[in-house]
């Protein structure tokens, strides 16, 4: 029997048992760690603590944890909480059936029975308790049951468990319904490490890769396209424009803000901005802060704009009048309350313009734009017009 018909069978057992599309897909992947690397250090620590140095005994200890590994690998994948639950429940229900109804240990094979050891044996009653609390108990124990009647060689399911790929459809309808939900703390972990926490601090910026399951890039990527045929309006969307670099210098679309709550927008992608999986991310950067989103913006680069942008530092500033009732910029956010975050739609390379950060700047407080060949006059003046916006 291959892994492939085993999981398409186990599947097929929760649609037979009127189970919805979510607990389908936590069947069809519930042995998914099975295939998770071994030494795959982002998953994988802690999960075998064996000295045993027999490269076959260890990769059996291995795979015993494929329930922890396969849960940590679907959450890393973008997949809801609830179904990497349902995969690392499929375990716990054997482990609690050792423990609750008697003759049950003595059925398992020789192999389920060397795994149990490595999986925490038979439940206490303590654990036994806490397993009983979880709003889907049931479901958890009725896929172990579908698991052990999943083992029919050369069976003939109906559609769409008769092929892996059949069952792309009901695995994005998953992803995009669990799409940029917000992270617990310990998948936010994985992603922003220790060392990426230190990175941030003491250079001022850090590089998040594979943070969005390739359902929300997609996703991400048709939002765009999206905000950008948006028709403005007094809430937003805020569209500016460049001329191009062609010989008619048209009119080309170089940035939209004010996109993620204006009337305009249907798309449940947007609110992935002020909420979820960002969010998650960015408070963790900040060390569990509370965080909102201050603005939104997107960049354009289209075929023959000017794009790209000065050196620059962001800030925020609103203006006020002062005692003599003049205008004057006044900071609305300082260094140690802003993060931009730039999201990365499309592949960003030296030769097509990607940003360039200066290492540890963060620290340098706030810098005041001066001209090229500005004499000292007018570097002395920009010097105390900084110090003065940075004490506002």
């Amino acid at each position: 029997l291959t892994f492939i018909a085993h999981a398409l069978q186990a599947a097929n057992n929760a649609k037979k048992a009127g189970y919805e599309e979510e607990v389908q897909v936590a069947a069809l992947l519930h042995d998914i760690g099975w295939l998770v690397p071994k030494g795959d250090d982002t998953l994988a620590a802690d999960y075998s603590s064996d000295t045993k140095d027999d490269e076959e005994h260890q990769r059996k200890v291995h795979l015993a944890k494929h329930d922890k590994l396969g849960g940590a690998y679907l959450r890393e994948l973008g997949f809801s909480e609830r179904i990497a639950t349902l995969v690392e429940g499929h375990v716990k229900a054997k482990r609690y059936l050792c423990f609750a109804r008697e003759g049950y240990y003595s059925k398992l094979s020789s192999g389920s029975k060397f795994t149990l050891n490595y999986q925490g044996g038979p439940m206490t009653q303590i654990e036994a308790k806490a397993f009983q609390s979880d709003p889907d108990f049931d479901i958890m124990l009725e896929m172990r049951t579908w698991d052990e009647a999943a083992k029919v060689v050369g069976a003939e399911l109906p559609s769409p468990f008769d092929s892996f790929a059949s069952c792309e459809a009901l695995i994005e309808n998953c992803l995009r319904a669990s799409a940029f939900l917000p992270l617990s703390e310990e998948s936010a972990g994985r992603i922003v490490t220790e060392d990426r926490l230190k990175q941030f601090r003491e250079q001022g910026y850090v590089v998040l890769k594979n943070w969005l399951s390739l359902t929300e890039t997609k996703m991400l990527t048709s939002y765009v396209e999206q905000v950008a045929s948006m028709e403005p309006g007094n809430l937003g969307p805020f569209h500016t424009y460049e001329q191009t670099n062609d010989q008619d210098h048209s009119k080309v679309l170089s940035r939209t803000e004010g996109f993620v709550e204006c009337k305009h927008d249907h798309s449940a992608v947007g609110s992935f901005l002020a909420k979820g999986r960002l969010l998650s991310l960015v408070q963790r950067l900040w060390s569990g802060r509370g965080v909102v989103l201050y603005k939104d913006k997107i960049n354009y680069k289209f075929k023959n704009g000017t794009g790209g942008y000065k050196p620059h530092q962001d800030a925020y500033f609103s203006l006020e009048r002062g005692e003599d009732q003049k205008l004057k910029k006044v900071r609305m956010l300082h260094d140690a309350e802003a993060s931009v975050c730039m999201i990365a739609v499309d592949k960003m390379t030296q030769q097509n313009g990607c940003p360039a950060v200066s290492p540890g700047s963060h620290k340098l407080g706030w810098l005041h734009y001066i001209p090229a060949h500005s004499d000292l006059k007018d570097i002395k003046q920009a010097d105390k017009n900084a110090k003065e916006i940075g004490r506002a």
